[in-house]
């Protein structure tokens, strides 16, 4: 009989060692320019596989303009998975040329739903580095020749380009001014050079009512 409980022991802390035993999780992805950042945020677990959440970042400021890899990792207690990851913050259209457990999501309201019934086995500390972004509030108005009829050489009207670079300098939703052609938005003030650097825009300028 005691043989036998020490049989079930060893047995039992050999089970405990496989389900801690540490594991990598990794993400590596192409981005359009140097200024790109990737961070894995949150890791999942559920019976058949870790699901991986990460978040792209481009840091404020010019950067090297070449098609680079950025990539991150860090260690969970879980079994030897496959992984799935979710992606936020892709703001280019071309395809990475990912396989399937790639994932890209939108808008971070989607991710209850994929991660659902998982387990919580990771989560990134918060950077105390980091610091929130001030806002500042620019009327943006653009040049008239870039538009025909409407549109762009691109096929983009006044609201969507309006909001393309709202999305790409991390401002707000644009407000329209279209008698002026132009819109407000608040942008961090640290994107603000870059606002000024499109070459569609005619001038800026700081609105003094906020």
């Amino acid at each position: 009989m005691k043989n036998i409980l020490k049989i079930f022991a060893c047995l039992s802390l050999a089970g405990n060692w496989v389900h801690a035993q540490d594991s990598t999780v990794s993400v590596q992805l192409g981005v359009p320019d140097g200024g790109w950042k990737i961070r894995i945020d949150q890791v999942y677990q559920t019976p058949t596989h870790l699901l991986a959440v990460s978040k792209l970042e481009r840091s404020p400021g010019p950067a090297i303009q070449v098609i680079s890899q950025v990539k991150d990792s860090v260690k969970v207690k879980a079994p030897k998975l496959p992984v799935r990851h979710y992606v936020l913050g892709k703001t280019w259209n071309w395809s990475n040329g990912k396989p399937e457990s790639y994932a890209f999501l939108s808008d971070p309201k989607e991710l209850p739903k994929k991660v659902a019934g998982a387990k919580l086995i990771f989560q990134a500390k918060a950077n105390p580095a980091t610091k929130v972004a001030t806002m500042v509030t620019y009327i943006v108005v653009y040049k008239k020749d870039i538009f025909t009829k409407g549109k762009t050489k691109q096929g983009e009207t006044l609201r969507a380009i309006a909001k393309r670079h709202c999305k790409e300098l991390g401002a707000s939703s644009p407000d329209m001014l279209e008698i002026i052609n132009g819109f407000v938005a608040k942008f961090p003030a640290g994107n603000v050079p870059r606002l000024k650097a499109l070459p569609e825009v005619k001038y800026i300028e700081m609105d003094q009512a906020f």
